[in-house]
């Protein structure tokens, strides 16, 4: 510290601060705290009453909360405590008043009611805002004196109480002297640019104001060794002027973040987070389930795989508080019938458009076009063509998985003046039309030109053909940065590989050789799980299994067989419910009923109403006590039927621990090579979130059971489809217990373990892919000059690195292990939750790949030292590796094959630790 202090007096005399070191801070007072975005910052400020507290999943990190020492508004619950004579005045230009600290019973309320609440919700941190308002209220100095020292005595009464918080001051240069608390930074509003609330206008700062300003930054850096942060403000939809001024506050050594006046929008600093959320907005639909929703079943998939989060809303709910751009990627609005969008959200999508946040339109437009907000969007109305439309101009993606009509409809008969790059343009007689097009505000693809069936006149599964490549196009509408994506496929360059199997038909008696008459289940055990060791999350009903059940007569051999699966080490448990719910919603909304609008709705067990807490919760601690061996638990919820779980049944899973996971229908095939038939990895719903599987099972590969029951080995074309031109999704063996009651059935499902078995995977459970998949929600990822910075909850460890972004320098890198770049795309390990890296020439050894988790990693002088842990014969490839010798338990283990520079390794058993690679010089 010493060293920092006589660093900052020598620049002190020379007039400069020292060059910004890379610390970051980030301001956010807005609703839906992105607290893993602002996880990346060092100091993090955020106002506590938009948040219960500071969650688990970020306790790690010192959050800053926002307090107000010297005004208060009325709407603060402390607010009635407060003695009008402990008022000095009003702040008018914000609603406030101005408060009197040098009031002792004033400043214990605050460290009672103020600061104890915060420092019991989880802050560790608190930016104390208003400490010079006072002024507002005194004139005479020796009263101001007194202020200032009560501010100062409150600060260090706050100090004494929790030894550990720490402080950001904002201005208040002239408490620092009387202040023994420990104070991390001094920030102040408006260096460059300054909001004026009585002018609803910015202005520029006089250079007067700024070189004061600089003045007492260096001042208390020279005197105290403090940071200082500098707030300035910058119109929304003017990100670049933001990025400008947040360099030209750096160049002062200060730390920046420029943002909104209300500072409910994302700012920007020299660390820029990179919002991932996107609002994915539906209308029209005319499905019983918003589930169902064209935008949820196909639009997920392209926006997921390109790394985005979709917030999920109809068209008539409320939309999002507060400023969006900064927080959202942009906003994509799925329309399956023309004229569903009201005054209110028209002029709302409006007001995004001026915040420069991109917008997408599909299927309809989502303005009225021939209105005045869809001149704000550049439409243009056009008469119903008489003559047979031709083609002007078609973008290569366009025509994606079928040609276009030969007979082409202009659906919505529209042109737009603000479109940048027409990806299908038309002409008939002497007007034009654009159906199709990348615009100034983000892009649109009206109907039939987005998705179409092949045979239009035909209603069945498979039929739809995307007309357009989703990805490009909405990669392009969007406007999306190239970055990092979190990729839920892949650990250390393997493909993940697993299996799950749904209860249903546990007690079914088999029709295969040599097990005639016996449970299903046996067969599967015996033929199955015995002999493929592949990780499997194995579930069971319990209304089918339990004493007093639907099969009173076979439970015991029932739950034998279950005994005897859940004990392979291979095998975790997981309920498919206790009556396995038809059709969720009906079920919970008619919990007395068997039968409903869609049919049965549950198993009929005697004298039971449909409860989603004894559906999960029950079911699943019947397993554990009755079924399990000790020190296993009941990991999961598959969901049952139609595998639409109601909120309330997501929050009975996480409120009892249980992941979750079933749901959507993967099933491309070379029958139907259709992206349409790739499906999203989950979905929310409100404050919880259903993990969709992979793919589908056995039931769909059989015609739902009507066979050929030999239809299950079609899966392999769905693990291939999904594997090349891209890897969509891991390999995921799902099936229910009646596969193995059929001779055909069973030997597909042994043709599908083998083919798995011969794969080069990483084999998991699937609660662990689960995981991964939450870890996707969460994961925040930034760039600061050339470097990349991520943070995640350490489930989820690869990153695809799209063209256009180098392969990491492992010298200076942080978290990271290793890449692969021979595989569908381009893949980097991370260590555990954090990584941080540059692009550029690696000359170091690297894990190129593996099928183990990696529980240590770390780079020495001379080479690696790591330990994997897997659930097969480990394997894995080390890159750089020539002139390296790689030793385990002070034996040197050989290659047993060599690509390039790349060694690779095999060893039979499944963990290896401290394995240490040393290289010469």
């Amino acid at each position: 510290m010493l060293s920092r202090v006589l660093l900052a007096a020598a620049l002190w005399l020379v007039g400069i601060l020292p060059a910004y070191a890379g610390t970051a801070a980030a301001f956010y007072y807005g609703p839906d705290i992105p607290w893993s975005r602002l996880a990346l910052y060092d100091y993090p400020v955020v106002e506590p009453d938009q948040a219960d507290g500071v969650p688990s999943s970020v306790s790690d990190q010192r959050f800053y909360a926002y307090v107000s020492l010297g005004e208060v508004l009325p709407q603060r619950p402390y607010f009635s405590m407060i003695k009008p004579e402990w008022r000095l005045g009003k702040n008018r230009n914000w609603g406030s008043w101005v408060l009197d600290q040098s009031q002792p019973e004033l400043r214990d309320i605050f460290v009672e009611k103020v600061f104890a609440p915060l420092w019991e919700a989880g802050y560790r941190g608190f930016f104390l805002d208003t400490l010079d308002s006072y002024q507002l209220g005194v004139t005479e100095e020796e009263a101001r004196q007194r202020q200032r020292e009560g501010l100062a005595a409150l600060i260090n009464a706050v100090s004494e109480r929790y030894p550990d918080a720490r402080f950001i001051l904002n201005r208040g240069f002239e408490l620092m002297p009387m202040i023994t608390a420990t104070v991390d930074a001094i920030a102040a509003e408006s260096l460059y640019q300054r909001w004026l609330p009585d002018k609803d206008s910015y202005q520029i700062v006089p250079d007067t104001d700024r070189e004061w300003l600089l003045q007492q930054f260096l001042q208390v850096r020279k005197q105290f060794d403090v940071d200082g942060i500098a707030i300035d403000y910058a119109p929304p939809a003017e990100r670049d002027q933001a990025r400008k001024l947040a360099r030209q506050i750096a160049n002062h050594g200060l730390i920046p973040w420029v943002t909104n006046p209300a500072i409910d929008g994302f700012g920007v600093g020299i660390r820029e987070v990179l919002p991932r959320d996107v609002l994915l907005i539906h209308g029209g639909n005319e499905e019983r389930l918003w589930e169902h929703a064209d935008a949820i079943r196909y639009g997920l998939m392209p926006l997921q795989f390109q790394g985005l989060i979709p917030d999920i809303r109809n068209v008539d709910d409320a939309m999002p508080a507060g400023e969006l751009r900064g927080r959202y990627a942009g906003i994509v609005v799925w329309l399956e019938k023309d004229g569903v969008t009201s005054a209110d959200f028209e002029r709302w999508l409006v007001r995004q458009r001026e915040s420069g946040v991109p917008i997408v339109m599909l299927g309809y437009p989502a303005v009225d076009p021939l209105g005045p907000n869809g001149q704000v969007f550049g439409f243009q109305g056009r008469t119903t063509p008489q003559v047979l439309p031709s083609i002007v101009s078609q973008h290569a993606d366009m025509g994606f998985e079928a040609p276009l009509p030969r007979f082409l409809p202009v659906g919505e008969p529209l042109y737009n003046g603000q479109a940048t790059m027409p990806w299908l343009e038309m002409v008939s007689g002497s007007q034009r039309y654009m159906p199709v097009a990348i615009t100034e505000w983000g892009g649109y693809a009206m109907k039939p030109y987005l998705i179409r069936s092949a045979l239009p006149t035909v209603k069945a599964e498979g039929l739809d053909r995307w007309m357009l490549n989703p990805l490009t196009f909405l990669h392009d509408a969007l406007r999306l940065p190239a970055m990092p994506i979190p990729d839920v496929t892949t650990e250390n360059g393997r493909r993940l590989g697993f299996a799950h199997m749904d209860g249903d038909g546990f007690p079914s008696l088999a029709e295969v050789r040599d097990y005639q008459g016996r449970a299903d289940a046996r067969v599967l055990l015996e033929e199955v799980l015995k002999k493929f060791t592949l990780p499997t999350t194995l579930s069971v009903i319990e209304g089918e299994v339990a004493s007093d059940g639907l099969y009173p007569n076979q439970a015991a051999d029932l739950q034998q067989i279950a005994r005897e699966m859940f004990r392979l080490d291979h095998v975790e448990a997981a309920t498919h419910t206790y009556s396995h719910p038809f059709f969720w919603y009906d079920a919970q909304n008619n919990p007395g009923e068997l039968y409903g609008p869609e049919g049965q709705l549950r198993l009929p067990m005697p004298g039971y109403k449909m409860d989603p807490v004894r559906e999960v919760a029950g079911s699943a601690d019947y397993i554990e006590k009755n079924l399990l061996p000790p020190g296993k638990k009941t990991r999961m919820v598959l969901w049952s039927g139609d595998t639409v779980p109601t909120p309330e049944a997501l929050a009975a899973a996480r409120e009892h621990g249980l992941l979750n996971m079933n749901g959507s229908d993967t099933t491309i095939t070379r029958s139907a090579p259709t992206w349409t038939l790739i499906k999203g990895i989950g979905l929310p719903k409100g404050n919880e979130y259903q993990v969709y599987a992979p793919n589908q099972n056995e039931n769909i590969y059989t015609n739902e059971w009507t066979g050929p029951f030999y239809g299950f080995e079609r899966v392999i074309e769905t693990f291939e489809m999904t594997e090349s031109p891209y890897r969509f999704k891991p390999v995921d063996i799902y099936y229910h217990t009646y596969i193995a009651s059929k001779n055909a059935s069973l030997e597909s499902l042994k043709k599908v373990y083998q083919w798995a078995q011969d794969q080069p995977l990483f084999p998991l459970f699937a609660s662990q892919y689960v995981r991964k998949v939450l870890d996707f929600n969460q994961m925040a990822i930034a760039r600061e000059g050339d470097r990349w910075l991520v943070r995640g909850g350490g489930e989820l460890r690869t990153l695809r690195l799209p063209e256009g972004i180098g392969l990491p320098d492992m010298n200076g890198s942080e978290g990271i292990a290793g890449y692969r770049v021979d595989k569908p795309g381009r893949y980097l390990h991370l260590q555990d939750g954090y990584a941080s890296w540059e692009s550029g020439n690696n000359s170091r050894p690297y894990l190129q790949q593996a099928n183990a988790r990696l529980t240590d990693f770390t780079q020495t002088e001379t080479g690696l030292t790591f330990s994997l842990h897997g659930y097969a014969a480990v394997e894995f490839a080390i890159g750089n590796a020539k002139g390296c010798a790689l030793r385990h338990a002070d034996k040197i283990l050989s290659p047993v094959r060599w690509e390039g520079n790349i060694h690779h390794y095999r060893s039979a058993k499944h963990e290896l630790v401290e394995l240490r690679l040393q290289c010469s010089q």
